[in-house]
């Protein structure tokens, strides 16, 4: 039978029907039902009607333990599993790895999990090719203002005097403007650690309470000599009742300690600083639009050793999301006003509070991995900076590799740069240092990166050394002297100039991921780097 789309029509036009036509086109039916079938995707998931899912409480962070409710529609009992999408152009819906469940007779479910980090992630429920709505998610942030309160009314704001008491108040709920990821929830009882830096960039632990009804905490310090204090506080991570949520630092708060002899004199100002202020506050950090090519997926890497993904409330020294060796944490450090953080699903090295233009960004901030070091191997990032301040220099976010023992470390001659990027820049550097004083380095020019997310990657064997930007080779060294043969690790940097003014900036690492060398191809194929010599070392 002739099951053409070609239809009859009268000499204005119009379409004619006739019996003879209504016969073929009812005839047809079933073979047209069959090609559709087949056009199908075979996992296409449906949903009936009657499908629902809510989750509650509305207002979580990370973490948190959210109540899944709802029914698939149709009677009976089934596993069921969840499944999630980044709301981005080409993002798919993904199992979440190790989860599943069962519904009732009547079709519904209900069930408790951790409440995902991400803004604007949707989940949904399924059950083979049933499906509920998608439920999206806008968790808010963890955070913590601090307050210094000296008690004297002749002492200007951040000023103490040496050996005087004084008191920090902490509110762990801090509403400020253009901040719609905040307030979180109160936590009562939650502990908060009193931190002071040492060494330049060490925390070291004071005190210890927790939180009242709420929210709010107060310690009482003191100060024996004059000069510049730097406290922060931690709120510890929170597992009552079903919650897995992670420990989450202060910004550094900067003190002057004045002698007491100087109680009646004009009173300096304090050096320049992030003020815990509830105004002109604004979070630079989005997730990026799309989702980028990955030298693992090109080449096969998979499965990973550890991958850090701090998508449901992770904390810096928790241990990696997934992987088949999910060993190792991360180590903060600051020598000025930036701190590193989990925000948004992700970990976020981030200059100061204050979102304004002027003073208050110094210093350097850094995460490095540590437990789970190697001498060969593959490391892949996925990177993002954020910046809307112009009026100082930018800070460089470099990805490295390090060695992971203090004896192997000779002031960068055995680093590996996987990517070194400024906000405003539009270009990448990377490059390999030997402790004979040889070089190599290659830079990539018009490479957008204020906003952009892009994933760099380095393969490390024992005779080259491979670099990847979006899954693609950009450079390899041929060479057994690029290569340490010590255990390296990874380390991010937001690199300042000392205490010097820098611009309000943010790097975001979605994740960070390892990878044997045992699967996937070995790729040489990139361009040569250039080679030269450098008079740092030890």
């Amino acid at each position: 039978m002739n099951c053409s789309a070609h239809t009859p029509r009268g000499p204005d036009g119009s379409t004619v029907t006739s019996r003879r036509l209504r016969t073929r086109i009812t005839a047809c039916l079933p073979i047209l039902g069959l090609i559709l079938m087949a056009a199908a995707p075979s996992g296409a998931a449906t949903r009936s009607g009657d499908a629902r899912l809510t989750v509650s409480p509305g207002t979580y962070v990370a973490g948190q333990r959210v109540i899944f409710q709802g029914s698939l529609g149709r009677t009976g009992e089934r596993r069921i599993t969840l499944q999630h999408n980044m709301n981005r152009p080409g993002d798919e819906w993904t199992d979440i790895d190790g989860f599943s469940a069962r519904t009732k007779a009547d079709g519904s479910f209900r069930f408790a999990y951790p409440a995902p980090g991400m803004f604007g992630i949707r989940y949904r429920v399924v059950s083979r090719r049933m499906v509920t709505p998608a439920w999206t998610f806008d968790a808010r942030s963890q955070d913590l203002v601090l307050d210094v309160v000296s008690g004297n009314s002749a002492l200007n704001d951040g000023q103490v005097l040496a050996g005087v008491p004084f008191v920090i108040n902490v509110d762990t709920t801090p509403i400020l403007s253009r901040r719609p990821d905040l307030p979180p929830p109160i936590f009562p009882g939650r502990t908060l650690t009193l931190q002071r830096r040492v060494d330049g960039n060490q925390w070291k632990t004071l005190d210890r309470t927790v939180t009242d009804q709420l929210g709010m905490g107060k310690f009482a310090a003191v100060a024996n000599r004059s000069g510049n204090v730097v406290y922060r506080v931690r709120q510890e991570k929170w597992t009552k009742h079903g919650n897995k949520i992670g420990w989450f630092p202060s910004f550094p708060t900067y003190v002057r300690v004045l002698e007491s002899s100087s109680a009646n004199l004009a009173m300096p100002e304090p050096e320049p600083q992030p003020t815990a202020t509830r105004s002109n506050v604004a979070s630079l950090a989005t997730r990026q639009n799309r989702a980028s090519t990955t030298a693992s997926q090109t080449y096969g890497w998979a499965p990973s050793l550890w991958d850090f993904a701090w998508e449901t409330g992770q904390s810096l020294t928790s241990r990696p999301s997934r992987g088949t060796d999910r060993t190792g944490r991360w180590r903060d450090t600051s020598t000025g006003t930036g701190r590193a953080a989990q925000h948004n699903g992700g970990l976020m090295l981030d200059s100061q509070r204050d979102n304004v233009d002027g003073p208050g960004d110094r210093g350097t901030t850094a995460v490095t991995l540590r437990g789970n070091p190697m001498r060969y191997g593959r490391w892949e990032v996925r990177l993002r900076m954020k910046s809307t301040e112009t009026k100082a220099r930018d800070y460089h976010a470099r990805v490295e590799l390090v060695p992971d023992r203090a004896r192997d470390y000779h002031c960068g001659a055995r680093n590996i740069t996987v990517a070194d990027v400024t906000a405003h820049g539009s270009s990448v550097t990377f490059g390999a240092k030997a402790l004979s004083g040889a070089q190599w380095s290659r830079t990539l020019r018009n490479v957008p990166i204020n906003g952009q997310a892009i994933a760099f990657a380095v393969e490390v064997t024992k005779n080259h050394i491979t670099w990847f930007k979006e899954g693609k080779p950009v450079g390899t060294v041929r060479s057994r002297a690029a290569v340490s043969d010590v255990p390296m690790t990874l380390r991010l940097r937001l690199v300042g100039n000392g205490q010097k003014e820098m611009n309000r900036t943010q790097a975001i690492s979605d994740w960070m991921r390892g990878f044997s060398l045992e699967r996937g191809k070995r790729v040489t194929g990139g361009p040569d780097l250039r080679r030269g010599h450098f008079n740092g070392g030890c």
